[in-house]
């Protein structure tokens, strides 16, 4: 078999900052932690997070959504980790979230996995329907509105501020807590097209993370929000919990921001994934597959793909794969009525000769199912 051309998504070997470097920054850290404890100095693990690590961050990457206060994060092994957190500390099996039919499937299998009822609320591109919100609001008498306003998975959507706000002062309305997937925000392509920051309001959190293709190996991630919200979900803190970020990790993030700031790196990466998106969408449309067409993402890492009618994308999987590609079946994005003939491909590591080499398999599987489309 070719070797494998994974577009299943998942973390990359190497980022801007590579394995080799974060394994020495990580290895320091150890170094240094153990050296302080060998000479009486005191190692107390806070839930929150490493107080300085939470300070950079509070002052820079969140700045917008902390004003600055530290106590408005508290650091995690990664978005899933934080949302997996408050899933704990907030909800209880039986209970009801909402999001939107088409959401992130590591969410559903973490809501799943809690033993939580989930129903969708419609919507569209500009974002979740406030009246269909209000509507399941009264219906379901949710605890918990789930949502990915900045940079939707999978589609790369963004949110129209009106839909953003509205959605928000529902939420605060009927008291139920809103929690934002923020992890792909800082990678929009258009500057232009960031939402505009703002402190959070109390009754939302938002979740987000250090993005995969950033720091090579690294799992670190987050919850901002009030101190007051915070300091709610901080019950029950446990030592070992795996859901926190490791604090080794903590003070290696911490000293690499000392020496080189996150944001030129963010800048790097968005600039890297939206040429390789633009190189990933020209090959798919020089290959003039009939039926074939995808959602144009405004950020991210993903490409969200529809087939021709009739297909389906686990059995395509199966045929891809046999010729050396990977990619995420669409089915499990949806809450209900999944669309079977949907994939989604994770562009955003792949250099161009890998991309020819995945479209032409993709291509060719399609041919096998079809027969429909056209050599170019």
């Amino acid at each position: 078999m070719s070797l494998i051309i994974n577009w299943m998504g998942g973390w990359p070997k190497e980022g801007l900052v590579s394995s080799s470097d974060w394994e020495e920054r990580v290895e320091e850290a150890a170094t240094i932690v153990a050296t302080q404890q060998l000479g009486g100095v005191e190692s107390k693990t806070d839930p929150f997070g490493s107080e300085k690590l939470r300070d950079q961050l509070a002052n820079g990457l969140l700045k917008g959504k902390t004003g600055g206060n530290p106590n408005r994060i508290m650091v995690t092994r990664g978005a899933d980790g934080a949302l997996a957190w408050i899933l704990e500390r907030k909800l209880v099996p039986g209970d009801t979230i909402l999001t939107e039919r088409l959401t992130s499937r590591s969410a559903l299998q973490a809501f799943r996995k809690a033993g939580l009822k989930v129903e969708a609320v419609d919507g569209d591109r500009r974002g979740m329907d406030p009246e269909a919100l209000t509507t399941a609001l009264f219906r379901y008498r949710p605890k918990m509105v789930y949502v990915s306003p900045s940079c939707t998975d999978p589609e790369g959507g963004c949110w129209s501020a009106d839909n953003r706000t509205a959605v928000q002062i529902r939420c605060k309305e009927a008291g139920v807590l809103l929690v934002m997937d923020d992890r792909q925000e800082m990678l929009l392509y258009e500057p232009t097209g960031y939402p505009s920051s703002k402190r959070l309001e109390p009754g939302v959190l938002s979740i987000g993370q250090l993005p995969p293709g950033l720091v090579a190996g690294s799992r670190i991630g987050w919850i901002a929000g009030t101190s007051e919200q915070l300091s709610s979900i901080r019950n029950g803190y446990e030592s070992r919990n795996e859901k926190l970020a490791n604090p080794v990790e903590q003070k290696a993030l911490s000293r690499l921001i000392d020496e080189q700031p996150l944001e030129p790196l963010f800048e790097m990466l968005r600039i890297q994934c939206g040429e390789r998106m633009r190189v990933m969408t020209e090959l798919l449309a020089r290959k003039e597959i009939e039926g074939l067409s995808w959602v144009e993402p405004k950020g991210g890492l993903h490409l969200w793909v529809v087939l021709p009618s009739g297909l389906d994308g686990e059995a395509l999987l199966r045929g891809a794969w046999l010729k050396g590609l990977i990619f995420q079946p669409g089915s499990p994005y949806f809450v209900k009525d999944a669309r079977i003939n949907t994939l989604r491909m994770t562009h955003a590591f792949a250099d161009e000769r890998q991309m020819r080499q995945g479209i032409a398999r993709l291509a060719e599987s399609i041919e096998e199912f079809t027969g429909r489309w056209s050599r170019s």
